[in-house]
């Protein structure tokens, strides 16, 4: 058997090849035990890889796909953003001592990724102080959290579990911007203006729990006017001194952690979608409901659609007066589609809405000819997420739920139909908008 120069052959099989699909009776084969101790950490991470490739080669909709040539082009994609994941939480996120903040981008991605968002990422332990330190941008929103529990997914769908968080409104910001954030077991006694304190601390029935990341996110409407702040992180007791050199024993325990990440975040997120695959009904939205633990005040409503090429989705929302207000597209293996150049999000600044007041997207595999066209991008099933942020609501009161979204599945006559009181937009006009598309994703600081 001829391979690349990327490939090797280790008992019979070829890795770093193209990723295959398992047969019922090759994921029962036993395999000769790797001894994992008499390997180096990068060796590790290397059998770490073909463990999360053969995972998902074993993903239902990887054995049942009517493209799957399709799905194991997704799945490579998916396989190449876990595993810079993995490498920034082995080699960046590795050290509570000496954190710094990971950003979490296109490159990177893991769980559907919001195009609309800055994320920033830092590992710290308790006990031990920290602050940050940062100036406010314009974002429409912003929630910061620290949490417990290892990083991302696993099998068991356990991810970090929020200790203690903000958001824009908790946030107290001097005249200029600034503003720094304490994190530690005791509140400060005088906190000034511009000075705010978050616990890495809190009591549950089951015990204490201690916070080890951060999670900072800020959610744009408008790519074109709004920036994101800027945040730098130390623990005091650390401050100028530092950080230790590099030895094998470091590496080894950076690739292990690495390594760890990868399989668990690649087995929790099949899991995940397979849930949501069976939970939710094919081609509907779900009811508009309160997201999970980590997102305070966010709501969303969600779906899964088989794309073909002769019909088209419309999904109609009512307007709202969230702070943030946005819908994207993904794919079975919750990759976030190209964002940059093809329009697979939206956010109700950046859409067309109708002289009714509400908004209408299609979601179809060719261009309808319609504004709010949304790009599945070749996905044989397109998941659907939509998110508000920031709801008004009085003080104590929990703020109101958005109404569902409503879905047709139409042929594009049908569409056509449907849509024949909106204003066209012709090929010319769908190049200017995605050229602008463009330029806007990669405007510093918004630039993925």
């Amino acid at each position: 058997m001829e391979t690349t120069s990327n490939e090797k052959i280790q008992g019979g099989r070829v890795l770093g090849g193209p990723l295959a699909l398992v047969t019922p009776d090759q994921s029962r084969a036993k395999e000769a035990p790797v001894d994992r101790s008499a390997l180096v950490g990068s060796q590790r991470f290397a059998l770490a890889i073909e463990e999360a490739r053969r995972a998902m080669s074993l993903a239902p909709w990887m054995q049942y796909s009517a493209n799957p040539e399709q799905e194991r082009a997704a799945a490579e994609r998916q396989l190449k953003h876990q595993i810079a994941a993995a490498l920034d939480q082995g080699f960046v996120l590795h050290d509570p001592y000496f954190p710094e903040f990971a950003r979490l981008d296109k490159h990177n991605q893991f769980g559907l990724v919001n195009p609309d968002n800055l994320y920033f990422l830092a590992t710290i332990e308790t006990p031990g102080t920290y602050v940050i330190h940062g100036k406010r941008g314009t974002s429409a929103d912003l929630q910061i959290q620290v949490g417990a529990g290892d990083p991302g997914f696993n099998e068991n769908l356990t991810s970090p579990i929020p200790v203690d968080e903000m958001d824009r409104s908790d946030l107290s910001v001097k005249r200029n911007g600034e503003f720094t954030i304490l994190i530690s077991d005791t509140e400060p006694c005088d906190l000034k203006i511009g000075e705010n304190w978050l616990c890495n601390t809190k009591i549950t029935p089951k015990g204490k729990l201690r916070a080890n990341s951060i999670l900072i996110r800020e959610s744009l409407m408008d790519w074109d006017t709004e920036t994101g702040g800027t945040w730098r992180i130390e623990r005091l007791d650390t401050v100028g001194t530092p950080n230790p050199l590099p030895t094998p024993a470091l590496v080894d325990q950076q690739y292990d952690r690495a390594a760890r990440y990868l399989t668990n975040s690649v087995r929790g997120w099949i899991k995940f979608v397979e849930q949501l695959r069976v939970t939710l009904p094919a081609n509907h939205m779900s009811p508009t409901r309160k997201t999970g633990q980590g997102l305070p005040g966010q709501f969303n409503s969600a779906g899964h659609f088989q794309m073909s090429d002769d019909t088209a989705i419309l999904i109609t929302v009512d307007a709202s007066d969230a702070r943030y207000h946005g819908i994207q597209l993904g794919d079975l293996w919750f990759n976030a589609l190209d964002f940059r150049r093809r329009q697979t999000s939206l956010t109700t600044k950046q859409a067309y809405q109708s002289e009714d007041d509400k908004y209408r997207f299609v979601i179809s595999a060719k261009d309808p000819g319609f504004e709010n066209w949304l790009d599945p991008a070749g996905a044989s099933t397109a998941f659907v997420f939509m998110r508000w942020q920031g709801i008004p609501h009085c003080p104590n009161e929990e703020p109101e739920t958005p109404s569902t979204p409503e879905r047709e599945v139409l042929t594009f006559d049908q569409l056509a139909k449907r849509l024949e009181c909106e204003p066209d937009f012709s090929p010319e006009q769908r190049k200017e908008q995605l050229a602008a598309r463009h330029e806007s994703a990669l405007r510093i600081p918004r630039g993925f």
